[in-house]
């Protein structure tokens, strides 16, 4: 997975996804990947949600991808709602 340590991401968040997001929801207990904000509600990052806490697959997850900080969040299983 290619991470960059640059201040400035180059590319669109949203192509950076879509570049990495298949990488990443192959790590154990990931079970989503979106590009979200930081805490300041200003700053994009991608957003990587586990299933449950697991420090050998947060090893896996690098903390900046193409410029964009990872966030790690513990959401729990994901499942489709039912249809009303």
């Amino acid at each position: 997975m290619a991470q960059s340590t640059s201040p400035r991401p180059n590319r669109d968040i949203n192509v950076v996804l879509a570049a990495h997001d298949k990488e990443l929801l192959a790590i154990a207990d990931v079970v989503g990947v979106y590009a979200g904000t930081l805490q300041d509600s200003q700053t994009p990052c991608l957003r990587v949600m586990l299933a449950r806490k697991n420090p050998e697959s947060e090893r896996k997850i690098p903390r900046m991808i193409d410029g964009y900080p990872v966030v790690i969040q513990v959401t729990g299983t994901i499942r489709a709602l039912d249809r009303p």
